[in-house]
């Protein structure tokens, strides 16, 4: 995010500011957008005259414009060719996420329309390449079992294309605040609590197919794999303090899947 001017501090002023002052200043703010080159900003105005019959403003975190296109919360829009504003630094999100609304328009995160898009979770069609839909309502219910005080739900989506899954928390930018300045202060237990987050499976993937499997023909792999996937996604979501906590439980699934050989 770029500013127009100086004048304002982003995020903490926020809360003292009228309404209509808020939203002046906001018409300063500058994003990158998935609609133009690598390097061109927009404003908040330039994308709601660009919207046709959406009254949101979608916007998505990410360090980089690199891991935002790969980013498996932007797949489903960006098939839909659907506009969304990138913002790679940390204060970003928290600005757009105390500011709610833009000229009518409400900003949103994917990650929050992800989570909150009830279509997505309809199974009716799932198609030929996808695990049945008794299939996927018994992996369903045995990853819950498994990541038992991690993941407070455990349902398949349709939003997923290219990625196995997926981790959606309430609001992500609070999440991702907390992670980096209170986090280290609570016990796994305790942040997991907290955060309650849902892990969202792709039924079409081959990975969740074949977790499917091995759920019966080895539980113990099958375990490892579940395990690892959340713990996958939760990176991916940027919802750990260290990455590196993922070495231990990589290396024992890499153990255990090479026995055979």
């Amino acid at each position: 995010m770029e500013w127009r001017s100086s004048s304002w501090a982003p995020y903490g002023a926020m809360s003292m500011m009228s309404r209509s002052l808020v939203e002046d200043c906001a018409k300063l703010l500058l994003f990158e957008s998935s609609h133009k080159k690598q390097g061109e900003k927009v404003s908040l105005s330039e994308y709601t005259e660009r919207a046709k019959d959406s009254r949101t403003i979608f916007y998505l975190a990410a360090p980089s414009r690199s891991l935002a296109e790969a980013s498996p919360y932007y797949e489903s829009l960006k098939s839909k060719q659907q506009e969304v504003l990138f913002c790679y630094e940390p204060y970003d999100e928290l600005v757009l996420m105390q500011l709610q609304q833009f000229k009518g328009f409400k900003l949103v995160s994917v990650e929050k329309d992800m989570r909150d898009d009830k279509a997505a979770n309809d199974l009716s069609n799932l198609g030929e390449d996808s695990l049945k839909r008794s299939e996927v309502n018994e992996l369903s219910e045995w990853i819950k079992s498994k990541l038992s005080g991690k993941a407070v739900d455990v349902n398949a989506t349709t939003r997923l294309e290219n990625h196995p899954c997926v981790v959606t928390v309430e609001e992500m930018a609070a999440a991702r605040h907390f992670i980096r300045t209170q986090s280290h202060q609570l016990s796994e237990d305790r942040r997991y609590a907290i955060l309650q987050p849902k892990f969202e499976i792709n039924p079409r993937h081959p990975i969740i197919k074949k977790l499917h499997k091995l759920m019966t023909s080895d539980p113990h792999l099958a375990e490892l794999l579940a395990n690892q996937l959340f713990a996958n996604s939760m990176v991916g979501a940027g919802l750990v303090e260290d990455p590196r906590v993922l070495l231990t439980s990589m290396n024992a699934l890499l153990t255990k899947a090479l026995e055979k050989h």
